[in-house]
């Protein structure tokens, strides 16, 4: 989970909510309701996404908590798992708003090194089924050839993998061009070239013959579709850096490219 940024929406949602109800987020940005007085900073941006993640994070966990030792349909507590939804929805809104009067104090600390560690084992995850599905992929297509002796197997295996990184490269020439400047934006820079990097390396191991003994189904398709979800990964960082300069929106892109088009 990525640290957000205060957006336009969010901005506008507040501004909106604010002209609405008069005399809402008045007094030190706080809303004085019947009972309680919650900073406004809590509905908007970065801090309103911790809160909801919050939320789902505990909503989840009850339920896994609940649903341990299941092994089917037929167990009493699996109808828990595949109804009552009305209730569960009721469940996740109560939770949800709950988290929006937590105390600010460390809770937004805390929860972003929950969310590093998260995220970072999310992405792992990924990672290992992608190189999963590729693999399981590959090992099918060069049976199917080797069976059949159909070498059309072999060239949708070389096309999708030409294709993946084509797609992959062109990411990252993308990336140099809209999202770096020259005497700006060094992060992205670096980030860019070393996953490029990394991607490289990945690519030349996985045909190395000491893989290819282990494992030999091992091949550029696993490396290319792990290179292109790397691309996906990094521009999704770049994404999040609150500098304009180094991180135009989609709408900014598209206008550049209209603008850079010839007119006849």
């Amino acid at each position: 989970m990525r640290e957000l940024r205060h957006d336009v929406t969010a901005v506008m949602f507040a501004e909106k909510i604010t002209f609405s109800i008069p005399g809402f987020c008045q007094g030190g940005n706080t809303i004085y309701g019947i009972e309680n007085q919650v900073n406004c900073d809590i509905i908007v941006g970065y801090k309103s996404v911790y809160r909801m993640c919050f939320a789902m994070t505990c909503f989840f966990f009850l339920f896994c908590a609940i649903m341990i030792g299941v092994r089917s349909s037929k167990d009493p507590r699996a109808p828990i798992q595949n109804g009552f939804w009305f209730f569960k929805f009721l469940i996740l809104v109560g939770i949800t708003v709950g988290a929006f009067f937590i105390p600010d104090g460390t809770f937004h600390t805390v929860w972003f090194y929950f969310g590093v560690v998260g995220s970072f084992i999310f992405i792992l995850i990924q990672l290992i089924l992608l190189i999963d599905f590729a693999h399981s992929w590959n090992k099918v297509w060069v049976e199917n050839a080797e069976n059949s002796d159909n070498k059309c197997w072999f060239a949708g295996l070389l096309s999708f993998t030409v294709l993946y990184y084509a797609l992959a490269i062109t990411a990252v020439v993308l990336f140099y061009v809209y999202y770096t400047q020259p005497d700006d934006c060094t992060e992205h820079k670096v980030f860019i070239s070393l996953n490029l990097i990394l991607c490289v390396i990945i690519s030349i191991v996985s045909i190395l013959p000491k893989i290819q003994e282990a494992q030999p189904h091992s091949g550029l398709l696993q490396a290319s579709l792990i290179s292109l979800y790397t691309m996906y990964v990094t521009w999704s960082a770049m994404t999040n850096n609150p500098n304009r300069k180094c991180n135009p929106s989609l709408l900014g892109l598209v206008s550049s490219v209209n603008t850079t088009q010839p007119s006849w």
